[in-house]
């Protein structure tokens, strides 16, 4: 047999729909008699207590908190985007310029077209107007590791190119460069020209 009411049967007793039991051993129990007193002592002080509404001017300045919020990840959002696009801009500066040095004399014939093809490459990726383009994370991820494996390549060829390096690594590297080259055309060709946020 239990000793005393649950505060959950307390409850119920306080509104009327206490069991039969319940009541009873309420009546008969001062230790619950107390507990259900400070129950309706509670909900009448409570009921005391001022009503607290916020002002009517207050939902400007909710408002405008809201706004400087959104702004801020905005920002946050658009920092990191466009730090990438910095990035790949000077990147790709960089590979234009090792791209357009004179790497000596070519006696071969199949690095003379590897070589033309990556200019036709450059020519066409110029054609694409990465300023007015905008990049998902994703894409400006891509643009910017082709560009870096790129600068890689092209500092393979300088290097090859200036310590007189064999022509079959010349080859292979332009190969690579060509490569690399047309899957970066290819990105920028199939890319999004909108990202909405």
């Amino acid at each position: 047999m239990r000793k005393h009411c649950t505060m959950a049967e307390l409850l119920a007793v306080r509104d009327g729909e206490g069991t039969a039991w319940a009541r009873t051993h309420v009546g008969d129990c001062p230790y619950c008699q107390n507990e259900l007193d400070l129950l309706y002592r509670r909900v009448s002080e409570l009921r005391a207590l001022p009503a607290h509404r916020p002002p009517r001017d207050r939902w400007t300045v909710v408002r405008e908190q809201a706004q400087r919020e959104r702004r801020r990840r905005t920002v946050q959002r658009t920092g990191w985007s466009a730090l990438a696009l910095a990035a790949a801009v000077a990147l790709l500066i960089g590979v234009r310029s090792v791209a357009f040095q004179d790497h000596g004399p070519v006696t071969s014939p199949e690095l003379e077209q590897l070589i033309a093809q990556s200019r036709n490459l450059e020519a066409t990726l110029r054609t694409y107007d990465p300023e007015g383009r905008v990049l998902n994370g994703r894409a400006a991820g891509i643009v910017a590791d082709l560009e870096d494996r790129i600068a890689l390549v092209d500092a393979g060829i300088n290097q090859v190119t200036t310590r007189g390096g064999a022509r079959e690594d010349l080859i292979g590297l332009w190969r690579d460069r060509v490569d690399l080259m047309d899957a970066l055309v290819n990105a920028h060709v199939t890319r999004a020209t909108y990202v909405g946020f």
